[in-house]
């Protein structure tokens, strides 16, 4: 099957993630399960547009689903949102079989009729489309209503925070995957200390475990305030999404 170089770049911008890797507790499981039915072809939509707050796992769930159909020979697209205002980045992307358009929310007034006409196109092409942003369809200030309205085609799910049990199990997970014992305290410290969203923490565990291995030393609370200043700890609420 022959690359379209334009795809393939786009797809180059979804970070390498899996349905699998993306934590859930009761409160957050169903719209991964939908994703995942999405993907499957067991859900009867052919649209899904994802809403919340940064830190949610949209761009996780877009980048897993991008993921599952390219392993199996599908031809995906990944649209980042500064791209999306880019002139002919949209060129040519109902060709392919999944087409993901992340922080929608980026989009300028002046590129909405090219996203516009690109749903349309997809939909004439039975192109499945996964539109994520930080608001739902009608709080992004669109000057396009029919935008809007294309926008509400399909499912519109809602992503949220997990709780604290969810979220403290999620980051032992992530600790345990890197064969790292941590005990109760440190997960603690970090949770109440750092930016609660899985991509911090994530990132705070790769530090963790790279500096650790570097030190031969065991992750305390001690050496994760060495390893993280203040002053980092507070840049992270906006460095890492």
């Amino acid at each position: 099957m022959h690359s379209h170089p334009q795809l393939t770049l786009a797809l180059d911008a979804a970070p390498a993630v899996s349905f699998d890797s993306f934590h859930v507790d009761s409160a957050t499981a169903l719209v991964r399960d939908s994703m995942r039915a999405f993907v499957d072809g067991k859900l009867n939509e052919q649209q899904i547009f994802l809403w919340g707050e940064s830190g949610t796992g949209k761009t996780h769930l877009l980048s897993a689903a991008c993921q599952a159909l390219s392993q199996k020979g599908y031809r995906v697209a990944y649209i980042p949102g500064e791209m999306v205002n880019q002139p002919g980045a949209l060129d040519g992307m109902e060709q392919v079989e999944l087409l993901c358009f992340d922080d929608l929310q980026r989009l300028d007034h002046a590129s909405e009729v090219d996203v516009f006409h690109c749903i349309n196109r997809c939909r004439e092409a039975e192109t499945r489309l996964v539109i994520a942003a930080d608001r739902a369809p009608d709080q992004l200030g669109l000057k396009l209503a029919d935008l809007q309205t294309r926008l509400g085609w399909g499912l519109v799910s809602h992503t949220q925070f997990m709780e604290e049990d969810g979220l403290r199990l999620a980051f032992r997970k992530e600790f345990e995957a890197r064969s790292l014992e941590v005990s109760d305290e440190v997960l603690s410290y970090v949770l109440r200390r750092f930016p609660r969203r899985m991509a911090t923490l994530k990132y705070v565990v790769n530090t963790l475990d790279d500096v650790s291995l570097s030190e031969q030393r065991r992750i305390t609370v001690p050496f994760i305030k060495s390893v993280f200043g203040e002053a980092e700890r507070a840049a992270l609420a906006g460095r890492v999404r």
